[in-house]
């Protein structure tokens, strides 16, 4: 006699196709979780990319506003941004970056453009002017810059053209850039590495010497922009 075939079960086959649909779901929630914990690290940090370097509260050496109802003296004064306004226009024709920049570095500048770092000086001042963006909107063209490469901060008071003199990767609790230093230079950062899910641990620095702009001292015995 031949072997009798038993036929399987409703049971069994429900249950395998409960495990055929649901592996398959369990996978892709598991992706998306995994997704979500990366995105929202990596805009936390994004958001506050300069956050991580200490700041250092040294004064501009100007003064920043004239007071209501003063008649002007011999000697103008510059009026430099309040915090969150902008105050130039970076530009880098290598690369073809033109963007805003805007004093301060929270997250609400850094989503409009460049942020001025917060501590540092302005542009004409004669010492570190630091400026951060994100690496995946306004500075993503900083990794196609070259040493000799001219960078124009177009402010509201004058002209102020850099040249870069070096490229180099900080760690990201490096606070060595954005420090005062004895002559004008530009130093622009963002997160890296460039293509990177969750915090960043590196900085990338692009140091610019300054080689055309009026002093703003000279301007204010001037009493105009360059």
């Amino acid at each position: 006699m031949g072997r009798k075939l038993v036929s399987k079960s409703k049971p069994q086959r429900k249950h395998r196709k409960g495990i055929l649909f649901g592996i398959p779901f369990l996978l892709f929630a598991c992706g998306v979780a995994l997704i979500s914990i990366g995105s929202y690290n990596y805009l936390r940090s994004a958001f506050y990319i300069s956050g991580l370097f200490s700041h250092n509260d040294y004064k501009s050496t100007v003064q920043l506003k004239k007071p209501a109802g003063q008649k002007p003296a011999i000697q103008n004064k510059i009026t430099f941004p309040r915090y969150g306004e902008k105050f130039a226009d970076l530009i880098i024709d290598k690369v073809s970056i033109n963007i805003p920049v805007f004093h301060g570095d929270s997250e609400e500048q850094l989503l409009k453009g460049a942020g001025h770092f917060n501590g540092s000086k302005f542009p004409g001042e004669g010492s570190n002017v630091v400026l951060a963006g994100h690496r995946n909107s306004v500075f993503k063209g900083l990794k196609n810059v070259s040493k000799g490469d001219i960078i124009v901060l177009n402010t509201t008071y004058g002209k102020y053209v850099y040249k870069i003199s070096e490229i180099k990767i900080v760690k990201g609790t490096d606070n060595s850039i954005v420090q005062p230093l004895d002559t004008e230079k530009l130093t622009l950062y963002t997160c890296y590495p460039f293509v990177y899910i969750g915090n960043a641990p590196n900085r990338y620095v692009v140091f610019s010497v300054l080689v055309e702009g009026t002093p703003i001292k000279e301007l204010e015995q001037k009493g105009g922009s360059n």
